[in-house]
């Protein structure tokens, strides 16, 4: 209003310090009242607020061909950097102007980032029709709860993330959800519930799917392991070891196929899905109150967090989040147990031993462990320790892909260009158990 002329600093002071005296009272109303102005005046004046209040950025529509390609040019600079930042260690002042460079490629990178996250609602709506025709198909209550819909991730994975959360929500509808009868048996009310929940954590968006069916039956899951010769019933197995086993593939429980599940594709299929991202697959369960089935994915698969170590002449990339501590073991922490190998002692409990050196072989000779260091590695609540020689740091690292020729690679989620312009091949830890597991 003052810069439109109805009033000025003066008469706005006065109205304010009458305010002081009746704090209830709008400053509009006193400035009515004292008849300085008319309502229509202070009419215009809130729509003008609210105009302003209502303005937004400008938005302009982008080929997601150029996003990538811009996310692409991005992590070149941060290679671009990273290897003009080793030349220059050795001058403080260059080194001072590459540090500020670095600050600003970094900035770069995570706006460029930015600009591919969608939020995951689109896919969480979707899953409320399939719900309801799903409840009508199998004669049961169903209802879908949603938590989090408004959670970002990457573009690419979200799409990726479609036909794994139909196939588990399938399963939940008619593995887990019971009929209405066996629910009041139960004790629990007729309408059973299936929730999505989505949330970021640690550098990763964790998507869960929880259901308050009857849960997995464990002895029933290893009776069937046991007569298709999965396991041999002998070894001792944790319950994460026992659900992981309907991720095994033709792996089924079911005693009869319905229209719902049972269609030919398995857990297998949804874990090796999530799997192609970089993502892991949890199962918790407790018999006759539901199951939890939790994804684990990288909010962005263009960088990745990791510590370079050296193996022989090869360098390796760790993911920085499976890594759970590194040290160099003493004598009397080296053990070899009949039928499991080299064994390492952490905290009082013995962790297999992993020799990179031998799983991908470099023909050098085999070292006592005491004259190497060891980093405690974990992938779905399972610890391994692997043998390396040198830890040469921490860093960001832009992942390139090794082209089809490699995808059937075990063991390696990619490649990355180091400071020096070598290749340095990003360790699948996931990968790498399954290796050892099977030899």
């Amino acid at each position: 209003m003052i810069q439109k002329g109805d009033i000025n600093n003066q008469i706005l002071d006065q109205a304010l310090d009458l305010q002081k005296n009746n704090p209830d009272k709008k400053i509009g109303e006193i400035l009515v009242q004292e008849k300085k102005v008319v309502p229509i005046q202070i009419a215009g004046a809130l729509m003008d607020q609210n105009k302003s209040k209502k303005r937004v950025a400008t938005q302009v529509k982008v080929s997601t061909k150029k996003l990538d390609d811009l996310v692409d040019f991005a992590g070149e600079l941060v290679i671009a950097q990273s290897m003009l930042r080793q030349k220059t260690a050795n001058d403080p002042l260059l080194n001072q102007n590459v540090t500020q460079l670095g600050q600003i490629v970094t900035n770069m990178q995570n706006i460029a980032m930015s600009m591919r996250m969608i939020p995951i609602k689109a896919t969480f709506m979707k899953m409320i029709r399939l719900v309801r025709d799903l409840s009508r198909k199998s004669g049961k209550q169903v209802n879908l709860n949603m938590i989090g819909e408004d959670t970002e991730i990457d573009r690419n994975v979200v799409e990726a993330l479609y036909e794994p959360m139909v196939h588990m929500i399938r399963n939940s509808c008619d593995h887990g959800i019971e009929h209405k009868q066996k629910r009041l048996e139960k004790g629990k009310p007729t309408l059973g519930t299936i929730t999505l929940r989505a949330y970021h954590k640690g550098g990763h968006i964790i998507i869960e799917l929880e259901d308050d069916g009857k849960g997995l039956d464990k002895d029933q899951i290893l009776e069937k392991a046991k007569s298709t010769g999965l396991i041999a019933g002998t070894e001792q197995i944790t319950d994460s070891q026992i659900y992981d086993l309907i991720l095994q593939p033709g792996f089924s429980t079911a005693k009869q196929i319905t229209d719902v599940s049972g269609r030919g594709v398995g857990m297998d299929v949804v874990r090796s899905g999530i799997e192609k991202f970089r993502g892991q697959l949890n199962i918790e369960s407790e018999k006759g109150k539901g199951a939890i089935f939790t994804i684990s994915l990288p909010l962005t698969l263009a960088i990745i967090d990791g510590m370079l170590v050296r193996v022989d002449n090869q360098k390796y990339v760790i993911p920085t989040i499976a890594i759970q501590k590194v040290f160099k073991p003493e004598k009397n922490e080296y053990f070899t147990v009949e039928g499991k190998g080299e064994m390492l002692k952490d905290r009082g409990n013995l962790v297999p031993l992993i020799r990179l050196n031998k799983i991908f072989p470099s023909g050098s000779r085999e070292k006592p462990v005491w004259e190497s260091l060891v980093v405690i590695v974990e992938s779905k609540d399972e610890n391994r320790a692997l043998l390396i020689d040198e830890l040469l740091g921490k860093d960001e690292y832009v992942i390139k892909s090794l082209g089809s020729s490699f995808k059937e690679l075990e063991g390696f989620a990619g490649g990355a260009i180091l400071s020096d312009g070598r290749v340095g091949l990003i360790l699948d830890i996931h990968g790498v158990f399954n290796i050892i597991s099977r030899r």
